[in-house]
């Protein structure tokens, strides 16, 4: 099976879809944003010409530019091909509603000629309901006008006035009522009905007079069976284009005013004052980190399930052909996800997320690897005992401590709400914060997290964050440490201070190597001297070091400085920083994720020196971390949206995205840079581990 890399995504609560460059509709996740894939192939192609007397082109051809963005903040994607030599302007208006499994697409086509043309403007769909090739059964429904897909209790309904003429076909190459073939002389056959592994085309002719444009729309339903897809169909064409894009306008409008307001505070610049797509004059943090937080805050809620917790990525790999895949929930993803999301002022995911964290807990107190939304276990490889990604334990608890906190902090200052009712944080009111189930949840993964300690303070043998070594890691005993500190708080309980404290102390005895830290021990106890990126974790977010206390501080500004010397590259005219010293993963190539935790710990180090009066190497540092923002942009899709890493296996520009943690990360780091850039700095007035805790 082909790995299809999108350039867009659009979606809601409860459905997410890929875009491609060309208007492809590359994947669909429903019922949930895990589900097995239903969509093979589903493309637009033109046919050029009066039928049978012309010629067919794919729009993904080498005819056509293209391009694509999002229409100004929203989660409305525009994507425009056009072809000089062929005359012809498309352009697709992709909306999904704030309900239900729906897609709308407007479709606008213009001719760009001073001659009348002729062309039929086509959609091609290959789909296997539920990742089903066969038993499926297709109709086309005279009465409503809809074609029909299903298997079992899924349902696609497909219709609007972009849909004249259809076929009901049945791939492979020896069925002579193959959609696909059909499509060739631009004429249609309309079938209704057919069985197995079915395929379908649908599409209108037009005859555009000189520079006119004419404009039709398609919506695509899915449901649980036909009559709850046919009510969602019926729905959206009810509403009309011109209401579900209003509609869709004001709901990114009110989710994005909390990040919005969360800049403006960090910039210290007026409130509303970055309403407006508009350039802001004589700010200081650059035009296109701000363009490119925006559309981190509007991709992210994308991600997540009504589960609660969301997917690293929308899966692109299904068969594992490259990689492992993206389509699952990392507890460890998930707590950075929440984390930048918190940063910006939304504190109801990180509800979400700890709820179900609290639900799913193994009763060993650990976590898995990886997870099905609905908590199903992965197809994992990194298990217990020894062989466990023992940070993910040490995450989900930090990140419950910074919730906590917040959500504390929140009821201690009284109600928030216009109507005086108390804030709900999501799932969990701030007045049971903390709760039964948490401090139950707290108290079992840190148990399990000192049963892992050796008599050396560390952990004993585990998976690394980058699931390919085994032995012991400064970043994994990093997590450890900040959750249980976060559980000698929750739990007022000495002896997990005093259990986070010999985390540290074996850390500093053992790690430190040349002033930097290194990744740690191998898997026979042997020290790796490394120069691993994820020691950064020990800065940024887990806070083992101290940057109040001059040797951290040092060990700190020692471990930047060896990352720059030895994991940083030139690259597309900025710098990045690679994973590890000899990753041979897609080449080693740096990552978005590795660059923006650099960035991160460049400003709080710069936020340190500023204190001590260090001006001048604050603020190198500073424009360092703005030089490791912007190139992670370059490697962005042709919309924005932030990958893992910044290139793929066979060269390809991004891989993996978006990705939940690089987006929420770069949240972070640009709420973290534009305080720095303010025109009254904050000092920080303890270590970054102390501020998240309870």
């Amino acid at each position: 099976m082909y790995v299809y890399l999108p350039t867009a995504v659009v979606g809601n609560d409860r459905t997410l879809i890929t875009l491609g460059h060309s208007g492809e509709i590359m994947d669909w996740f429903y019922p949930s944003k895990d589900h097995a894939q239903h969509i093979y192939q589903c493309m637009p192609c033109v046919y050029l010409g009066a039928p049978q007397h012309g010629a067919l082109y794919w729009t993904w051809g080498g005819e056509w530019e293209r391009h694509q963005e999002y229409a100004e903040q929203t989660n409305i994607c525009m994507t425009t091909i056009r072809s000089e030599a062929m005359g012809l302007q498309i352009t697709f208006e992709d909306i999904v509603p704030q309900e239900g499994a729906v897609l709308v697409r407007r479709i606008a086509v213009r001719n760009l000629t001073d001659k009348a043309l002729s062309s039929g403007i086509f959609h091609y769909g290959n789909w296997y309901l539920c990742g089903i090739r066969t038993g499926n059964s297709l109709l086309f429904d005279r009465q409503t006008g809809t074609l029909q897909q299903s298997y079992r209790d899924a349902t696609l309904v497909v219709g609007g006035d972009a849909l004249e003429t259809w076929q009901c076909g049945k791939a492979g190459t020896n069925w002579a009522n193959n959609a696909l073939y059909d499509l060739q002389d631009g004429l249609l056959a309309c079938s209704d009905l057919e069985i197995g592994d079915v395929n379908w085309a649908f599409g209108f002719s037009i005859g555009l007079p000189p520079q006119d444009t004419i404009e039709r729309t398609v919506v695509f339903a899915l449901g649980h069976g036909v009559s709850e897809a046919l009510a969602a169909w019926q729905a959206a064409i009810s509403r009309g284009v011109a209401a579900l894009r209003a509609d869709r306008q004001q709901a990114d409008a009110v989710w994005l005013a909390p990040g919005l307001r969360a800049l403006e505070r960090a910039l210290d610049r007026p409130g509303n004052s970055l309403d407006s797509q508009a350039l802001v004059p004589d700010l200081p943090l650059p035009a296109e980190l701000v363009t490119a937080y925006r559309r981190s805050l509007l991709c992210l809620p994308l991600l997540c399930g009504e589960e609660g917790v969301a997917v690293a990525a929308p899966e692109f790999d299904p068969e594992f052909e490259f990689c492992g895949g993206y389509g699952y929930f990392w507890p460890r993803d998930g707590a950075e996800y929440v984390s930048g999301l918190m940063d910006a002022g939304y504190p109801q995911l990180a509800a979400g997320f700890v709820d179900w964290c609290a639900r799913h807990q193994d009763p060993a107190g650990f976590w898995q690897q990886r997870y099905f939304l609905n908590g199903a276990p992965g197809p994992n490889w990194c298990l217990p005992p020894d062989r466990l990604q023992i940070d993910q334990v040490g995450a989900v608890l930090w990140a419950y401590g910074k919730w906590a906190k917040e959500a504390l902090s929140e009821s201690r200052m009284g109600t928030d709400n216009t109507d005086g009712t108390d804030r709900d944080t999501g799932s969990l009111s701030v007045k049971s914060v903390p709760s039964v189930i948490q401090t139950e949840m707290v108290r079992k993964a840190a148990d399990y997290l000192r049963s892992r300690l050796t008599p050396l303070g560390v952990h004993a043998d585990a998976f690394d964050t980058w699931e390919t070594f085994i032995g012991s890691f400064t970043y994994s005993n990093a997590a450890i440490y900040a959750a249980l500190r976060v559980a000698a708080r929750v739990l007022d309980a000495p002896e997990y201070a005093e259990a986070a404290q010999k985390v540290k102390n074996g850390v500093l005895h053992y790690f430190v190597h040349d002033g930097c830290l290194i990744r740690g021990f191998d898997q026979w106890g042997k020290p790796d001297r490394t120069l691993d990126s994820s020691a950064l974790g020990a800065i940024e977010p887990f806070g083992l070091l101290d940057l109040n206390d001059d040797t951290d501080l040092k060990i700190a500004e020692g471990t930047l400085h060896a990352v720059m010397e030895r994991l940083e590259v030139d690259f597309e005219g900025g710098k990045a920083i690679r994973r590890f010293e000899g990753d041979a993963y897609v080449g080693g190539a740096p990552a978005c994720v590795n660059t923006l935790w650099m960035a991160r710990c460049c400003c709080l180090v710069a936020a340190r020196w500023e204190e001590l009066g260090r001006q001048d190497d604050a603020d190198r540092l500073v424009e360092r971390a703005k030089v490791y923002l912007t190139t992670v942009l370059r490697r962005a899709t042709p919309t924005g949206l932030l990958p893992e890493l910044m290139q793929g296996p066979s060269g390809q520009r991004y891989w993996a995205a978006p990705h939940g943690w690089a987006m929420a990360s770069f949240v972070s780091a640009v709420l973290l840079l534009a305080k720095r850039l303010s025109p009254h700095p904050p000092a920080p007035s303890r270590s970054r581990g102390e501020g998240e805790i309870l």
